[in-house]
């Protein structure tokens, strides 16, 4: 409480000696964003809008986009500095038919008239070296529902070329399937959903999370990820082979399991993604936002990280291991 009081003191006294600073808004030109994120093997798309000012009020009408889609630009990919490819347009939306490779090198140009040209380069990482993929489960049933825990261990080669950055997930995919049948036990009807989604897990490793602060009662924990994506680089395991565990928890209702009309499978899969530089602090930037807590509206704004020469976004491309996990149903 003493801690709300000081900084509510605080916001008082900034207040008490504001000062007026004028802005002319309609000197404020927009600016061209790009939105360029690609995955190795599949085909590069950009995203073209202009950007809004910061200050001012503005009216969007009734299935109008808040951003501008820019729709007269000539979007240029050029590979490894020889061949060129120019985009096919759909709205804002620009998209080549190369499906970029890992050691390639690209460059983007983008002409829209009344601009500047728009420059942006990536070089597509290699794919996780990934090795020794194992699984394990432990469970507890209560009354009502089972707690599975499914442990993943793995290796990690990193190379010692490259400086390295990297992201983990777990994603799930559940299918359940509703049959429907007549008094003789035929079927008579059978529909499928599928969803899919990031589990939750958590990695204790002193080499690649670094949070800040300690706990006392658990020293661990300042050294324990815990979430749906982990980031994090090869600044301490650069040319070596890292043994890396996640514990991934689900809990699992009785009403959801298999019976006569409902049918439920679980699927996991490992996601351990390589990114540019440029990528990775893009996406680190952009979740910042999700994990602000109530005071850091005090705290300096975030600023997301750009590689746009002559506009502001990212192109950036990420090359990515994937492993299915055998999942343990609990019956």
């Amino acid at each position: 409480m003493k801690k709300i009081f000081v900084i509510l003191a605080s916001v008082l006294l900034l207040a008490a000696c504001e000062k007026q600073i004028d802005i002319d808004v309609d000197d404020m030109e927009s600016q061209v964003v790009v939105k360029a994120a690609s995955e190795a093997g599949e085909p590069v798309s950009v995203d073209l809008t202009y950007s809004r000012p910061a200050f001012g009020s503005f009216y969007v009408h009734y299935n109008e986009d808040y951003f501008t889609a820019i729709t007269d630009a000539t979007v240029t990919l050029t590979i490894n500095g020889t061949t060129s490819e120019t985009a096919t347009r759909n709205g804002g939306t620009y998209t080549f038919t190369h499906t970029p490779q890992p050691g390639e090198e690209l460059s983007l140009e983008i002409s829209i008239p009344g601009h500047d040209l728009v420059k942006a380069s990536a070089i597509v990482p290699q794919i996780p070296d990934i090795s020794n993929v194992d699984t394990s489960y432990s469970s507890q049933i209560y009354d009502y529902y089972s707690l599975l825990s499914t442990n993943i261990n793995f290796t990690l080669n990193d190379a010692a070329a490259t400086d390295d950055y990297y992201t983990i997930r777990l994603r799930e995919t559940d299918t359940v399937i509703y049959i429907s049948s007549d008094d003789a036990g035929n079927i008579t009807s059978q529909d499928t959903t599928i969803e899919n989604y990031y589990r939750f897990f958590e990695c204790t490793d002193y080499l690649l999370v670094n949070n800040n602060g300690i706990d006392i009662e658990d020293p661990t924990a300042a050294r324990t990820f815990s979430g749906t994506e982990m980031f994090f680089t090869d600044a301490t395991i650069n040319g070596i082979s890292h043994d890396i565990k996640l514990v991934g928890q689900d809990n699992r209702y009785w009403d959801y399991k298999s019976s006569d009309s409902i049918i439920v499978r679980y699927g996991l899969t490992l996601e351990v993604t390589a990114l540019t530089r440029d990528l990775y602090l893009y996406r680190q930037t952009i979740n910042s936002y999700d994990d602000d807590e109530l005071l850091g509206f005090f705290s300096e704004p975030v600023q997301v990280h750009s590689n746009i020469d002559g506009g502001i976004g990212i192109f950036g491309v990420c090359s990515k291991f994937i492993a299915p996990i055998p999942i343990r149903n609990i019956e």
